[in-house]
């Protein structure tokens, strides 16, 4: 049988346990600001392609948020034809020189 003292027990554990879970949210860190949205991509016939064909599987963010060297690219691209993305050779090259020329490797800062 539940009595008083019991009753006001567990009254009193839950309302620490509220007040805690209160003290833990106001540690917690704030929210990092929203992200700045990325600049649209140049257009061009590559970038039909991969709107058309490479966003099946990935979002076309995560390809242009990437900079390689062409023959990086044409690994690149060549990998996803063999993982079965749906590109014949014409758009391959296609995909390739436009991501080559938009997308290059960042140049790095020369040591000294």
């Amino acid at each position: 049988m539940l009595t008083m003292q019991k009753l006001a027990t567990g009254v009193m554990v839950l309302g620490f346990a509220v007040v805690a879970t209160r003290g833990l949210e106001a540690q917690t860190a704030p929210a990092a600001p929203p992200a700045a949205a990325a600049p649209a991509p140049p257009p061009g016939p590559g970038l039909a392609i991969i709107n058309a064909k490479c966003s099946a599987c990935h979002t076309t963010t995560s390809v242009f948020s990437q900079h390689r060297s062409p023959d990086d690219w044409a690994a690149t691209v060549q990998l996803m034809v063999d993982r079965g993305a749906d590109l014949s050779p014409d758009e391959s090259s296609v995909v390739i020189g436009y991501l080559a020329e938009n997308f290059p490797a960042e140049a790095k800062p020369v040591a000294k």
